[in-house]
């Protein structure tokens, strides 16, 4: 039966918001108190610069020009810092603050053909964490701003930065900078979100393999996940089948195998035929028993209906690479015939490949360079990927771009927010809502990346391993120098722990809301990101669990069938103003939001993320100049609390609700850590 959500003026309650974000208007910049930067406009002049404020450098200082410019965002002036050749430099000035309080730094910049380090920023030099976003390229006055506490500290250094931990190159001017005083979290009110879908503006086709997923030869992900020979939930092949029925669910388009960093000892010749032998694997410090090989996964792929996507050996040799390539996609010829005696007669079609995993430096980008034109040439057709960056910084090597990017078609991009790998973490629902938009900002730096090598547009990305959280290995997560010894405790005991990333409430609605933040960060960037495969598919820390009884569908789970299943096929423009949620030094936007339309111009669908863990949020909906008005039909995802899960015993405490929805005169109500997927042409 459905349920309505009714909207209204409610009561603004206190919540941990504050309006914060790039891009503000003048009307929204914090006035409980005063400036406390000096000269904030620059229009107090001095003898070479302006009263209060010093230039310094810290690279290229012979290439740098420091200006105070004759026009500024207000007022006659504002400062700028240029350089051609490249400069690591800024506008400078200290201010005395209150210890153990909370303060706003923004400012407003300009900038001209700037591109490389991270760009123009304010940012505070005694205090490296606390810097605003950036901007690059050609922008005209955007606004930045971050919140931030100061802790035991008394003096801050501001600098209106240029470059920032590297040389940039263009020009950046700076205006209206401002430090102001902003009360605590608890004293913070409530601001309504606004979004507004510009149904005028061309849209975007996004491609669905941005939903695919990732297995990899660790812990349970594929012996007693999706392949568990001898179970009674298994048929006579060994495949699980009420997991092959959960993942049709997700209509997964793609899925990446066998690795991962298991890939760096496969050798795929050992996982075909019948005469198959166990190995000692000396990534994870287990035995391969190798029954779940080339065979079986391209079975696993049509059975889903997902393209299958094989990820090489990145220290095989490039024939190695070159003869997997014709087993899998010739019809004639030495391994097209070995395919055939093992079972299958017609080639497999694998389009996606890639050279090698996590892997860096010269002697690798010569191997992407080797292996990509050995593959190709047995198969021009397929589509070839390489490492280009994992981890938090999104960087990629030029040396790479220049000597293997014209053999790509995409560029392998791993991140995950949690780093589990070694160290066991499991932060609150409100620190993993403080990583919901990295995933936007990690996009842009790799986009910037492409576009500083001319190469945007040539190369897509493939965000081909993300999630939230990282699986936990403790040991073993290298090539051992010696044998592993599987009766010794120790040894146990390490591969025991991988367990921990089993425990169900560990995937509460942060996973499921930071799922869907990245999701709308694919979408926003559609032009860009061509797939992402999430890490892992079943078990550890994947959206499906598989047990010996049967299945849980976690909360991403959810999130990614109404992903999946929900949106139309294009994404439209829409412009969000939203207050933005904070917690400690730390902040987001309290809403997010994606807006998706088919080929007529019909049918609409719109993602909301309320972020806040415990009220709701009054969201202004505008179709251009229309506010939306009446009933629509809607799924809502949420939990009794932030910190719902799904287990054995509870398997449906999180799952997707049909509702209607109602605007009145364009607000809609948005619960509390919640995402809804809104069908406009279902009006009631």
């Amino acid at each position: 039966m459905n349920s309505k959500i009714t909207s209204s003026f409610f009561a603004m309650l206190p919540l941990l918001v504050v309006l914060m974000s790039t891009g503000a208007s003048e009307a929204e910049t914090p006035s409980q108190t005063a400036n406390m930067l000096p000269n904030a406009s620059f229009e107090k002049r001095s003898q070479g610069g302006v009263e209060g404020w010093s230039s310094r450098s810290w690279n290229g200082d012979s290439d740098g020009i420091w200006t105070v410019a004759a026009a500024g965002r207000t007022g006659a002036h504002s400062v700028s810092i240029a350089s051609e050749k490249g400069l690591d430099a800024a506008w400078t000035a200290t201010v005395r603050v209150k210890p153990k309080t909370f303060y706003e730094l923004s400012g407003w910049i300009k900038t001209d053909k700037l591109q490389g380090a991270i760009g123009a920023l304010v940012n505070i030099q005694n205090m490296p964490k606390v810097r605003t976003p950036s901007v690059t390229g050609t922008k005209d006055w955007t606004r930045v701003a971050t919140l931030f506490q100061t802790g035991a500290t008394r003096e801050l250094e501001i600098n209106c930065l240029f470059g920032g931990w590297g040389r940039s190159t263009g020009r950046a001017w700076y205006d209206d900078v401002a430090l102001v005083e902003v009360a605590g979290p608890r004293e913070q009110t409530m601001t309504s979100a606004t979004v507004i879908i510009d149904v005028d503006a061309p849209s975007v086709e996004y491609n669905p393999m941005i939903f695919g997923g990732f297995i990899e030869h660790l812990g349970k992900q594929i012996y007693g996940g999706f392949f568990d020979p001898g179970s009674p939930l298994a048929d006579e092949k060994g495949f699980r089948l009420d997991v092959i029925e959960a993942i049709k669910e997700l209509k997964m388009p793609v899925i990446r195998w066998p690795g991962g960093c298991f890939v760096d000892s496969y050798h795929w010749q050992k996982g075909v035929g019948k005469d198959r032998q166990p190995y000692d694997d000396d990534r994870w410090g287990v035995v391969e028993p190798n029954t779940f090989g080339t065979h079986e996964f391209i079975e696993l792929c049509r059975r889903v209906g997902a393209e299958p996507y094989i990820c090489q050996n990145g220290l095989a040799d490039t024939q190695e690479m070159a003869d997997w390539v014709a087993y899998c996609n010739s019809t004639t010829g030495k391994f097209a015939e070995m395919r055939k005696v093992n079972g299958h007669p017609e080639p497999f079609d694998v389009k996606f490949w890639s050279v090698g995993n996590e892997r860096s430096g010269r002697t690798y980008i010569h191997k992407v360079r080797d292996g990509a034109k050995a593959m190709r040439q047995v198969d021009p057709s397929i589509l070839v990927t390489c490492s280009g960056s994992h981890g938090p910084q999104a960087h990629i090597d030029p040396y790479l771009l220049e000597t293997a990017g014209k053999y790509l078609s995409l560029l392998s991009i791993h991140e995950y927010w949690v780093a589990n790998y070694q160290r066991h973490q499991t932060p609150d629902y409100l620190s993993c809502m403080m990583l919901s938009e990295k995933p936007d900002a990690h996009i842009r730096g790799i986009v910037e990346a492409f576009d500083q090598a001319n190469m945007q547009g040539q190369i897509k990305i493939a965000f081909d391993e993300w999630n939230l959280r990282s699986w936990h290995h403790p040991g073993f997560s290298g090539h051992n120098a010696r044998k592993v010894d599987h009766k010794d405790p120790e040894v146990i005991a390490l591969i025991k722990a991988r367990d921990k990333s089993l425990q169900p409430s560990l995937y509460t609605m942060a996973d499921a809301l930071f799922c869907a933040s990245f999701f709308n960060a694919c979408l926003r960037s559609a032009e860009d990101v061509e797939m992402a495969n999430i890490a892992c598919l079943v078990n550890q820390t994947g959206p499906l669990y598989a047990h010996p009884n049967g299945i849980v569908k976690r909360t991403h789970f959810h999130t990614m069938a109404m992903y999946a299943n929900l949106l139309q096929k294009r994404v439209a423009k829409l412009e969000l103003k939203a207050g933005s949620l904070r917690h400690g030094n730390q902040s987001v936007g309290v809403v997010d939001a994606i807006a998706t339309v088919d080929e007529t111009g019909e049918k609409w669908s719109i993602a909301m993320v309320n972020r806040h863990p415990s009220d709701a949020v009054a969201c202004t909906t505008k179709m251009g100049e229309t506010l939306l008005d009446g009933t629509y039909k809607a799924t809502i995802l949420s939990g009794h609390s932030p910190d719902a899960y799904n287990d054995i015993e509870h398997p449906d405490r999180v799952v997707p609700k049909e509702v209607e929805l109602i605007f009145n005169n364009g607000i809609v109500e948005l619960p509390p850590h919640s995402l809804l997927m809104i069908q406009l042409q279902d009006r009631s």
